[in-house]
């Protein structure tokens, strides 16, 4: 029984892995849609996907809220949509693996903000994988900037960074959520706050063609509800720590795919910073 539960955690969180990494590539087939609408629409249909979930799995009574939790829902929302506004423009401007794997640092400054603000003791391992971490990011844009034959965007590598930042202030957030609201209550009015959030993007938009308008859904059905259901039920039969060990394969998933789909190289820079990253997580979550 322990083996088959086991299993089934690996599958969902494997499955919600490949759904993240996939996100890139849906991102590229739409050029012609901003950053900022590809978001307010991949929100608006991920919220109707949850809502209808809730209604249909009978949970439709947990996500009611009062007015004096608004607040508390409102502040991680911006967040988000700060995370997810500058993720999208990253995939725009950078390969989908820089893009992935400078976002994937988001424990590290987890641990830099719990340490500066809330004043955390750092064990030695802790703060060895958080400068492999930095170090394996400066190789990211070190590389990119002295590179002759540069493929990269050195803006698209800022904002995959602001986008792991934004990341590790939205994780706090929710960590303290968790106490007082349900997962899919949080999750559900998260997305419905950062939908209205990212609203002004769909005033003076252009007409969206039928194939635009199926990938965006794709990205909000699947890539952004879907992933978050697989990974929440991935939760309920392993622990957090193996999920998320799983979930940092996304980034290889994602340069793999890219490669595939649309014959993007990956640099010697993106490889060895990307390795630098990965053990520097690794690490602590083995810490944690």
């Amino acid at each position: 029984m322990e083996y088959k539960e086991n299993s089934i955690g690996v599958s969902y969180t494997f499955f919600a892995a490949i759904l993240w990494s996939a996100i890139g590539i849906f991102v590229r087939l739409i050029p012609e849609v901003s950053s900022g609408m590809i978001v307010a629409y991949r929100f608006i249909f991920a919220t109707i996907v949850l809502l209808v979930y809730g209604i249909v799995t009978k949970k439709s009574s947990n996500i009611k809220i009062k007015l004096k939790d608004v607040p508390y829902l409102v502040l991680p929302a911006v967040i988000l949509s700060f995370t997810t506004y500058t993720y999208t423009i990253g995939l725009k401007n950078t390969t989908i693996a820089n893009t992935i794997f400078l976002q994937q640092m988001a424990p590290l400054y987890v641990l830099l903000i719990s340490a500066l603000l809330l004043k955390e003791k750092t064990s030695r391992n802790t703060a060895i994988a958080v400068i492999t971490g930095i170090l394996g990011g400066f190789i990211i844009f070190y590389y990119d900037i002295s590179s002759i034959n540069v493929t990269t965007n050195f803006y698209g590598n800022v904002m995959s960074m602001f986008s792991g930042f934004g990341w590790a202030l939205y994780t706090i957030s929710i960590r303290a959520l968790s106490k007082k609201f349900d997962g899919l209550t949080t999750t559900l009015w998260m997305f419905v706050f950062t939908t209205i959030i990212m609203s002004p993007f769909f005033s003076g938009s252009k007409i969206l063609t039928p194939f635009s308008l199926s990938v965006l859904f794709i990205l909000g059905f699947l890539c952004t509800a879907g992933s978050f259901l697989l990974y929440s039920l991935a939760l309920k039969h392993i622990m957090a720590t193996k999920a998320s060990v799983i979930i940092l394969t996304e980034g290889i998933l994602a340069g793999i795919l890219a490669y595939i789909v649309l014959g993007e190289t990956v640099t010697q820079g993106t490889i060895i910073g990307g390795a630098l990253i990965l053990v520097a997580v690794l690490i602590i979550l083995k810490e944690r």
